[in-house]
């Protein structure tokens, strides 16, 4: 089977078990955002072992977990009180951890940080499924990106020429970068009427949206390139890892989490 059949057979049962959850919203949107963070952060984890790191696994999949479950259930003041008191008890616990051999503050550092964009980021699309409206926010992210996603790889695969970001990301080429954004833009202003936008919000939301795609996927390829791996896993054939699928996402979220609350005030 060809690399792009394969990854267009498992970008439909990915995309389709997606659409599923984010339909059902509540519970079932939370095991499997949660899910997905935990591979994702798993692969991360691979990754940081590639590099010569040891990774504190309690520690990130435990604040991964903390921060997801935090931001459904309990109130802000017990999120951050929470986050507080385990950075203290993580950190001070790096003491006994201490050798030559050893980088206790690295490996501190870096699974945090593996919480923090894994965990914290991915929160953000369970914030955003729950505003009013949420379902269509939701579905305006997804769609957005993956159109951003799809039409970047095949233009940038048919007719790409000359590279986008070479320092981070060498196939990246500007001719599929601009296919990429105008397929995000198309798609919200399509969606954008169905979600009473006007065309200036659904243009501004639609550029935010492929901006946040194209360098959330330089993002974790930046990690890739420093640590000397090609793919974060090979859970999706054709995709790679489960991070390789969402490393776009978990920069839209953000953005069309906050793009919602604060610039349409919903």
């Amino acid at each position: 089977m060809s690399v792009l059949r394969r990854r267009i057979i498992s970008g439909a049962v990915y995309g389709l078990v997606t659409l599923a959850v984010v339909y059902l919203g509540g519970a079932p949107f939370l095991a499997a955002v949660l899910a997905m963070a935990l591979l994702a952060g798993r692969e991360y984890q691979r990754m940081l072992v590639v590099g010569g790191y040891r990774p504190l696994y309690a520690l990130q999949f435990g604040l991964t977990a903390f921060l997801l479950v935090g931001v459904v259930y309990l109130p802000l003041e017990a999120v951050v009180g929470g986050l507080a008191l385990i950075l203290v008890l993580s950190l001070a616990w790096q003491l006994t951890r201490t050798t030559e051999a050893e980088q206790p503050y690295v490996d501190w550092a870096l699974s945090l940080a593996g919480a923090l964009y894994v965990g914290w980021l991915s929160s953000h699309f369970l914030m955003l499924r729950d505003l009013p409206g949420g379902l269509g926010w939701t579905l305006l992210a997804l769609s957005a990106t993956w159109m951003c996603d799809s039409f970047a790889y095949i233009f940038g695969k048919a007719w790409g020429k000359r590279p986008f970001f070479p320092r981070v990301s060498p196939n990246k080429t500007w001719e599929g970068t601009v296919a990429g954004w105008l397929a995000g833009v198309g798609t919200s202003l399509v969606l954008g009427r169905v979600l009473s936008l006007s065309v200036l919000e659904s243009l501004a939301l639609g550029l935010a949206i492929s901006l946040a795609a194209t360098f959330g996927d330089l993002a974790e390829s930046m990690i890739k390139r420093q640590m000397g791996v090609k793919d974060s896993g090979s859970l999706l054939p054709g995709h790679g890892g489960i991070l390789d699928r969402v490393d776009s996402l978990l920069f839209v979220g953000v953005v069309v989490h906050y793009f919602v609350v604060w610039v349409l005030g919903i």
